[in-house]
């Protein structure tokens, strides 16, 4: 297990390499035929040779593992097109659940649902009616900012498949994230701040301690703020004004270099 804090540098060497992708989207929703025939609103990420709406996958033959990442409360999945871009171009399938981002969300069911995604997309690669046929590697990991970082640790405990697991300020949920921590046995990658006063970095400390898996990292990145993983989402940062914690000697771009460049090699 590792502990880290980052200062105000970066990782150069990683960000300067080339990436090999573009980015693909597309905007669709899956349906949970288990719970009700519930509808998944989802916004997705891919490789592909030419970035655009609905573009084809990338030519070739490889296969690409999928990375589910939950949204924090309130805040909408555009805040962590950052993320989902990054990842796409180095060769990730992204999806970005919509769901559950009313002002009283369920934690159980958002979690039910980024567990519901891993295995549905991994599932897309047998399907010769899908864009992705013979495209989707039979691997997974989980991610979440806030809300949604809570809602990962739920995930990981409603689909035994799924291989690792990254978050942002994760949060406490209903049902209890530090609880279902406990049984999250698989590598994890545990991002704080330490100016974060929404989520304290005491928080996620207490889940990443319940981890029994002992390939674990927990990175504690100086004077980032709750609301530079959501790009200074409009909705979270009036919740820092209101708190007294909106001022950073950072920017979110330079927390965005600093996630990617450990999340990468992570993954």
């Amino acid at each position: 297990m590792k502990f880290f804090s980052i200062a105000f540098f970066s990782f150069a060497f990683i960000a300067s390499q080339a990436q090999p992708f573009e980015t693909g989207r597309r905007s669709t929703a899956f349906i949970d035929a288990a719970r009700s025939n519930r509808s998944i609103s989802t916004e997705l990420f891919y490789p592909a040779n030419t970035a655009g709406n609905n573009v084809p996958v990338a030519t070739g033959i490889q296969k690409f593992p999928v990375v589910v990442f939950g949204h924090g409360f309130v805040i909408g999945t555009g805040s962590y097109q950052w993320l989902a871009d990054s990842l796409a171009k180095n060769g990730y399938i992204v999806a970005l659940p919509a769901t559950e981002n009313s002002i009283a969300p369920s934690h159980e069911q958002f979690g039910r649902d980024i567990a519901f995604l891993c295995s549905y997309i991994i599932s897309l690669n047998d399907s010769s009616n899908s864009f992705l046929y013979n495209r989707v590697k039979n691997r997974s990991a989980v991610g979440g900012h806030s809300m949604g970082g809570g809602a990962s640790f739920l995930s990981a405990n409603y689909n035994s498949a799924i291989n690792a697991i990254f978050n942002f300020a994760a949060a406490e949920t209903n049902p209890s994230a530090k609880a279902a921590a406990l049984q999250t046995n698989m590598p994890a990658l545990i991002f704080a701040g330490s100016s974060d006063c929404i989520v304290p970095d005491s928080n996620q400390q207490r889940m990443y301690s319940n981890i029994p898996y002992t390939c674990k990292t927990f990175v504690n990145i100086t004077n980032a703020l709750h609301c530079h993983f959501a790009n200074n989402n409009g909705t979270c940062a009036t919740g820092q004004i209101f708190s007294g914690c909106n001022s950073s000697p950072i920017t979110a771009s330079v927390k965005k270099k600093k996630t990617i460049n450990l999340i990468i090699p992570f993954l």
